[in-house]
């Protein structure tokens, strides 16, 4: 949904948190109008167990919220490498967070994205507290066509079956999400965790619900618990959330309860999260509608993604993902720390305004570009045996880092490149994604990723017209991002493939 920063508001001197909405987001008319409505309607929602929204606005065409700052961590973190809880531990995050869903339904919200990383955690014991926040996905119950036919909106490990039907949702569809999250705090891995999202989405739709006390330590009681929760029709789930939690908690008092029936050992063998769940399942994500079968002419088209590749598939592009993406990415977070920008005595804010596009002609035996003007050359076409590489580096005292690589004979499409490198790096801890997929660049199919990860905006395109493999890479820090993009994108139209 975008980047959260810890902030000041000055006229109250209180630490705040500032969401950024993604410019991908931000830049839809549709979303733009919801965003307003929506934002409004959850600042009036008050709630220990729900993120405050203090304000929001638009300023310099960029859309931001103003939220309550929580010290702590959120849920997903607390779980990274499959940890598992102890079943009252889970139980009563669950409580506070089904206390939240509550409060907002009855304001006519629901929320659409209930996942480990949305519910944020302070405290700690017995005084452990569970804030439910990232309301950016919430429809209003009254609110009809807000979300386009065809489109679902949130988590693929933790979505209903009727939000992937594409049929009417509500609370409902809240109560199976907090059901899935609570599965995984029992046992370290989402309910349907599969190999593909196809996999995930097929059982989501038809398998039965697992059963969490096969995990160990778990009461069998709480099977049933799961089970009416992840229900595949509404009708048959619990009504609410709270009632869910009630369930859960009798679940821990009952005769067969952790003590009963099953030793009372410690939950601490981590489960394995697979690539699935850890890099796709857990990411939040819009589904991108189906186009119809018969488009207007000029109408827009809709690319849809393709299937992530086989593991046979990726090891084959491993080769080439070196040339786009991975090798590329190692390189420039090398050169960032081998070959720093100088040091300056010049201090203060960085410009809040981009830089002049100043460029010069540049060319290799691959391509014909125009280049940063003022830049350092750090690597003029350089054999780095599957791929060539040139590389630039902003003037001091900023940082910023431009590499184009390519290499000549290639068929691989730009998207088969870009999701064999995305499927790497996005396993990193740090990892943010602010838009993937397809666009169209110099009157050709490109791919555009554009991401942050330890502590780097990155900006990456993706090229294969006519049998040259050509990849565009910037880093930056994120406080230069808006200083640097515009000289970024200039550099990648200018980009000409020479054709192998």
């Amino acid at each position: 949904m975008g980047v959260v920063y810890e902030a000041t508001q000055l006229t109250l001197g209180r630490r705040v948190a500032v969401k950024v909405i993604s410019p991908q987001l931000a830049h839809d008319e549709e979303f733009r109008e919801r965003f307003t409505r929506e934002a409004r309607v959850a600042a009036s929602v008050h709630h220990p167990n729900i993120v405050d929204v203090y304000d929001y606005g638009e300023q310099d065409e960029v859309l931001y919220l103003v939220m309550r700052y929580v010290d702590g961590t959120d849920l997903r973190t607390l779980m990274r490498g499959g940890v598992r809880l102890e079943p009252a531990r889970a139980v009563a995050i669950t409580g506070q967070v089904a206390a939240a869903l509550d409060a907002a339904h009855g304001a006519g919200l629901i929320h659409r994205d209930v996942t480990p990383s949305n519910i944020l955690l302070s405290g700690d014991g017995a005084r452990e507290q569970a804030a439910l926040t990232d309301f950016g996905l919430v429809k209003h119950l009254d609110t009809a066509g807000a979300t386009r036919t065809g489109g679902w909106l949130g988590t693929l490990a933790f979505v209903a079956p009727e939000a992937l039907r594409d049929d009417a949702v509500d609370g409902r569809s809240d109560v199976y999400a907090l059901g899935c999250v609570l599965y995984r705090m029992l046992t370290g891995t989402a309910p349907f965790n599969r190999e593909s999202d196809a996999a995930t989405i097929t059982a989501h739709l038809h398998d039965p619900a697992p059963r969490p006390s096969q995990a160990g330590g778990v009461p069998p009681a709480l099977d049933d618990v799961i089970a009416r929760a992840l229900a595949k029709d509404p009708d048959a789930r619990y009504p609410t959330a709270g009632a869910l939690a009630a369930d859960a908690r009798a679940a821990l008092a009952a005769p067969s309860g952790v003590l009963g029936g099953v030793a009372a050992a410690p939950v601490a063998a981590p489960a394995r999260e697979d690539a699935a769940t850890a890099v796709a399942g857990e990411h939040t994500r819009m589904m991108p509608p189906r186009p119809p079968a018969e488009p207007a002419r000029g109408a827009t088209r809709v690319v849809p993604r393709r299937r992530r590749p086989r593991p046979l598939a990726i090891a084959a592009l491993a080769g080439l993902a070196l040339l786009a993406g991975v090798g590329i990415g190692v390189a420039a977070d090398q050169a960032l720390r081998d070959d720093p920008a100088p040091k300056s005595t010049q201090r203060g804010p960085v410009p809040r305004t981009p830089a002049p596009v100043a460029l010069k002609p540049y060319s290799t035996p691959g391509y014909r570009a125009q280049v940063p003007r003022g830049w350092k050359l750090l690597a003029d076409d350089v054999d780095r045996g599957d791929f060539s590489e040139s590389r630039w580096r902003a003037p001091a005292p900023y940082h910023a880092l431009l590499v184009i690589t390519y290499r000549r004979g290639s068929q691989a499409s730009p998207q088969g490149i870009a999701e064999s490198a995305r499927g790497r790096v996005a396993a990193q801890r740090t990892y943010s994604e602010l838009a993937f997929g397809a666009i169209a660049l110099n009157g050709h199919d490109a791919w555009r990723w554009a991401y942050g990860v330890g502590g780097q905006a990155r900006l990456s395109w993706y090229m294969n017209p006519c049998g040259t493999s050509v990849a565009v890479y910037g880093a930056t820090k994120p406080s230069e991002l808006l200083r640097w993009s515009p000289t970024l994108r200039a550099v990648t139209a200018s980009v000409q493939p020479t054709c192998a």
